[in-house]
């Protein structure tokens, strides 16, 4: 859907509230094993996702997802509400009638709907890039002027050990490039920006909320971790446009994480 907005970013304070936070901080924290299943450090259920992919356990993350939609609802009751209020955030800002498109999951049983990503231990790779993983099902899409992706993220818990003040934070271009054009985005040694000049910082304080076009280059900042206070905690909701698939034959935005 061509109306649906692109090359923007949006950023709401307070989006939760900070008992909620706290809540949620709390309840990934004492839920370390269900969050990060075999990963060290553990990064959540994104790094579980790749890793059953690429290591071929296809069924095994099916599995696994369908178990996690269940506590994920179960244990921070506010997500089913969040996904629905952020699909029609996007619909809003892009001047179309919220509620007037359907927001379905990807598959209620076999994809994860949304999740948190926890890191634990030092993070230091500057890994500037766009968000695709999520778009694997459909391959040519990441090439497609006309795909229309989001990414929605919501700080929960800050880094405490700020590298140059601005750990954990991100930076983010206010640029749209497809996979096959981010040759042109990097300089020749593929991995720093040609140019800084529309670049924008962001701050993670817990609370805060940021969508923004997924073809959008963005990096995490590199951070340090010391002790158990200094940990980051996102929540990361992905939604994306489709016309129809064989189990939502209607115009919707597919969400995941």
């Amino acid at each position: 859907m061509k109306k649906l907005f692109t090359n923007k970013v949006f950023v709401e304070n307070d989006f939760l509230s900070a008992a909620t936070c706290a809540r949620w901080e709390k309840s990934v924290f004492e839920n370390l094993e269900t969050l990060g299943p075999d990963m060290d450090p553990k990064y959540g259920q994104m790094a579980a996702y790749y890793g059953m992919i690429e290591a071929g356990l296809n069924e095994s993350y099916y599995r696994f997802a369908g178990n996690h939609n269940q506590f994920l609802v179960k244990n921070f009751p506010e997500v089913k509400h969040t996904i629905q209020y952020l699909g029609d955030y996007i619909l809003e800002k892009s001047g179309i009638r919220p509620g007037s498109l359907p927001v379905t999951p990807r598959d209620k049983k076999y994809f994860l709907i949304a999740g948190f990503k926890i890191q634990l231990r030092s993070f230091n790779i500057y890994n500037i890039h766009i968000d695709t993983e999520g778009l694997l099902q459909y391959p040519d899409s990441i090439f497609n002027t006309n795909t229309r992706a989001y990414s929605c993220i919501i700080s929960i818990k800050r880094t405490a050990q700020y590298v140059n003040e601005s750990g954990g934070d991100l930076d983010i271009w206010h640029e749209r490039y497809l996979a096959h054009q981010m040759d042109g985005f990097f300089k020749g040694d593929g991995l720093r920006a040609r140019s800084k000049e529309h670049r924008q910082r962001i701050t993670y304080e817990p609370g805060k909320l940021l969508v923004f076009d997924s073809f959008m280059p963005h990096v995490v900042l590199p951070f340090k971790v010391k002790k158990k206070a200094d940990r980051r905690i996102t929540f990361l909701v992905h939604f994306n446009f489709r016309k129809h698939t064989e189990r939502n034959p209607f115009p919707h935005l597919e969400y995941w994480y």
